[in-house]
């Protein structure tokens, strides 16, 4: 599914992992204050676009930002649950 997160920036990511229970344990992880399975969730849930998203924050901010990648997740999060394909 593609998700758009700026005008002019989007990426394609399998709704169906939303459906990943890793995923959701590492999210419950990170909600739990273990910041270090942010880097499970974001290999889970954006696979081969993951290179794509951090030099798209790099090339914003300077670096790939902690805040701005946890930010970005939820984001597309909420965009794949509100397709609902999988």
């Amino acid at each position: 599914m593609k998700v758009v997160l700026e005008e002019d920036f989007s990426l394609e990511i399998d709704d169906r992992r939303l459906d990943d229970y890793e995923l959701v344990e590492a999210l419950t992880d990170v909600d739990k204050g273990k910041v270090s399975r942010l880097t499970d969730a974001v290999n889970i849930l954006l696979g081969e676009e993951k290179p794509t998203l951090f030099e798209h924050i790099r090339e914003k901010k300077g670096y790939v930002s902690t805040e701005e990648i946890k930010s970005t997740l939820m984001r597309i999060i909420a965009e794949l649950k509100n397709g609902k394909k999988y």
